[in-house]
């Protein structure tokens, strides 16, 4: 991992970083870290994008009452009689 540190005067961080009063018109040592360390050990997972809810937004929600029993009661229409 590279990384940068340097000491320098806070004057010339004031329109970078905005600096506490205390730490005003003095030398400050600047660190510069990456934030992603392509040698950790620890990954994070890839969240792999998924249809369900894909088309939610489309949704009648009159009809969706009668959906949940839609399936029984196809069946028991096309088979009652037979």
């Amino acid at each position: 991992m590279s990384f940068i540190r340097k000491v320098t005067n806070s004057d010339a961080l004031k329109n970078i970083v905005d600096l506490p009063d205390d730490l005003r018109n003095q030398d400050v040592e600047l660190i510069i870290l990456p934030i992603h360390d392509p040698f950790s050990s620890k990954k994070t997972p890839r969240v792999e994008p998924t249809a369900r809810g894909a088309l939610k937004q489309y949704a009648n929600l009159d009809l969706l009452q009668l959906e949940q029993d839609a399936w029984a009661k196809g069946v028991q229409d096309k088979h009652e009689y037979r």
